[in-house]
């Protein structure tokens, strides 16, 4: 483990729905976590690892967006946000400054943000939505939800200032040594990865509660010839659920399929084989086995 000048676990915090995702795949500059316009889409903590040009190694971890749960999945997200923002060496807690004033769920979330200790940046995002002349109204608005110890205003989709951000937590970050090897950008499976995509474009093609009800699995990956060849389940709480991703003739499921097979391909520079099924189980979210066997480990 070799020694750099700066390290530190960095967490992105922030209610559903302000960019953190977008705004992790572009501090790192590569996808690394999915991005869809519905809140909620982070389920899983996703840590991605930046090794800057000043030889520092930040480590940051994408959360769900911090709500009051209403089922068991929801409280497996609560409890994974608090618990990686209290092993973190820093906070960014990230806020949509298009939103005025700050709601609710930004007061809730930086109320439980100041009570952990930890030192925080306030990140405000969508800066590219906010007309220049109300910028220092909407800084002071969110500022005076906690004791931050720096504010950067940035824009996540077009990456305007986002290294001014990288470098604001490298001041704040103490010598150490390398969490990661270099090269090294996630340590996210891929299967978890491929997985995780197939599940987006399942969010960006269906409507209303839907999405909320998906999961997907890689039951079989093989990326040991020129095609890389993945066999994945998608699955639901009910039987009727299934029509819906299926579609009239297959067209639902081979979009998803095609839209998927599409971005892998891109990621992994090979032609993918993408065989996608669907299958039922009852009411998962709420069922603590099968949220287990999908890799949430809830108490």
């Amino acid at each position: 483990m070799s020694t750099l000048s700066k390290s530190g676990i960095v967490s992105l915090v922030g209610r559903p729905g302000v960019g953190k995702s977008t705004l992790l795949n572009s501090l790192v500059k590569q996808k690394v976590s999915i991005v869809t316009p519905r809140a909620q889409t982070t389920r899983r903590p996703v840590r991605a690892v930046l090794n800057t040009e000043g030889g520092s190694q930040i480590v940051f971890v994408d959360l769900p967006g911090a709500k009051k749960p209403t089922d068991a999945l929801g409280e497996y997200m609560f409890d994974t946000v608090w618990t990686n923002v209290e092993e973190s060496d820093l906070a960014l807690f990230v806020v949509d400054g298009s939103s005025v004033p700050p709601g609710p769920g930004d007061i809730y979330v930086a109320r439980d943000l100041m009570k952990t200790g930890i030192p925080s940046i306030l990140v405000i995002n969508k800066m590219d939505l906010v007309p220049p002349d109300a910028m220092e109204e909407r800084v002071r608005m969110f500022e005076s939800l906690g004791d931050f110890v720096s504010t950067v205003a940035v824009s996540a989709l077009s990456g305007n200032n986002v290294s001014q951000l990288v470098s604001a937590i490298e001041d704040r970050l103490e010598e150490g040594p390398t969490f990661y090897p270099e090269g090294m950008t996630t340590d996210q499976s891929m299967e978890a990865f491929i997985g995780e995509i197939i599940r987006e474009k399942v969010m960006l093609l269906t409507a209303d509660e839907l999405p909320y009800a998906v999961e997907s699995q890689v039951d079989f990956l093989d990326e040991s010839t020129d095609i890389v060849r993945i066999n994945a389940t998608i699955y639901v709480e009910r039987e009727s659920q299934k029509p819906i991703i299926i579609g009239a003739n297959g067209q639902m499921i081979k979009q998803i399929g095609t839209l998927a097979r599409k971005e892998l391909e891109k990621v992994l520079g090979k032609h993918v084989f993408l065989g996608l099924w669907v299958k039922v189980k009852e009411n998962w979210r709420n069922n603590k086995e099968a949220l287990y066997y999908f890799g949430y480990h809830v108490e």
